[in-house]
């Protein structure tokens, strides 16, 4: 009976995280400074624009109106509104927009981020404002409740914050989302049940890592595009086969960090996804340190994910009841949430 009750909580549990699959939302606004324009690229998931436009899928007319509505510029406390705006579909099912404003002479500029509050709560776009030399002058997350940067255009671009500290942000953001994108933790924990030593750990962690690593570094340089909607159902396929690999090879598989570097290329494709959806890359901006900090910060994730599991199943796993009862059912568990999200990233998305 203890076991039934306990079982049918973890579905539960399951079921709810199952709605959560990643964190909710990341997008881009990457403003620039140039010759009497201010230049405006706004990059927007494909689940973003629908989550806008109320889950339905917008036309390129549509698309169009929602350029325009967008992003809200003050100079001076006087409106501007955009001489220019355009949205195109990319090929990776991406949406972005370009916008040009007129920029006046002015001593602060005021800019709101207008379609945030039509996102899922807890949605975060990464605002950075670019001066004529390239330096960044203002850097922000924003979100529902923070839409707004106020910038004082007369700063010096010199004095603009280092290097150092945007590191510390992308490194947070990364982080934060290894820790929010449940089925990526899901399918490490899959790889950790199946792991009987320190070694077969070792393997298996390395292995993920330096393959996610070449993913995401692919994906973010341009060099290799994969559509979400391939890379999304991929992953959770990559989940259901080690579920229900640790229920067919119970005493562990020998090829298991060959099998988690192929997953953990797609899996670092999913990855990518972050940092395109804000605009990282984009236009030719720099991706070095953003890729850097953000894959640190993914690893980091990762690292106090498996700190946190290790110690529970190595006092466990050599207990009778463990290797009979719950690594299976855990399997099972991991299988059948898995496969809830690729049915659900293949035929509702």
């Amino acid at each position: 009976m203890f076991n039934r009750r306990l079982i049918a909580a973890a579905l539960l549990v399951l079921g709810a995280l199952s709605c959560l699959a990643h964190d909710p939302g990341l997008s881009g606004a990457m403003l620039a400074m140039q010759s009497g324009k201010l230049h405006a690229t706004l990059m927007f998931a494909p689940a973003d624009i629908e989550a806008i436009c109320n889950g339905e899928k917008p036309d390129q007319a549509q698309l169009e109106k929602l350029a325009r509505q967008s992003l809200e510029v003050w100079f001076d406390g006087h409106p501007s509104l955009p001489a220019q705006a355009e949205a195109r579909l990319l090929a990776n099912m991406d949406v972005e927009f370009d916008l040009d404003f007129a920029l006046p002479p002015a001593s602060r500029m005021t800019v709101r981020s207008a379609l945030l509050d039509r996102l899922p709560f807890g949605h975060r776009q990464y605002f950075n404002l670019a001066g004529a030399s390239g330096a960044t002058l203002s850097e922000r997350l924003l979100s529902s409740t923070v839409r707004e940067v106020e910038v004082p255009l007369e700063q010096n671009e010199a004095s603009a914050r280092p290097s150092s500290h945007r590191f510390s942000e992308f490194l947070g953001m990364g982080v934060k989302h290894i820790l929010t994108g449940y089925d990526h933790l899901l399918f490490l924990f899959a790889l950790l049940i199946g792991c009987k030593r320190l070694e077969s750990v070792i393997k298996v962690i390395t292995a993920f890592t330096i393959a996610h690593s070449i993913s995401l570094a692919l994906a973010t340089l341009g060099w290799v595009e994969i559509s979400s909607r391939v890379v999304e159902p991929l992953i959770a396929a990559t989940i259901v086969y080690v579920g229900c690999e640790n229920l067919l090879r119970r005493q562990g598989a020998s090829h298991r960090a060959l099998l988690t570097f192929a997953f953990g290329l797609v899996h670092g494709f999913g990855f990518a996804g972050a940092l395109r959806e804000m605009g990282v890359g984009s236009n030719g901006g720099a991706v070095a340190m953003p890729l850097l900090a953000f894959n640190s910060g993914v690893e980091i994730g990762q690292l106090m994910v498996a700190a946190a599991i290790l110690p529970i199943l190595w006092k466990v796993k050599d207990k009778p009841q463990f290797a009979l009862r719950w690594a299976p059912a855990c399997s099972a568990l991991v299988a059948l949430a898995g496969g809830f999200w690729f049915v659900r990233r293949v035929w509702l998305n």
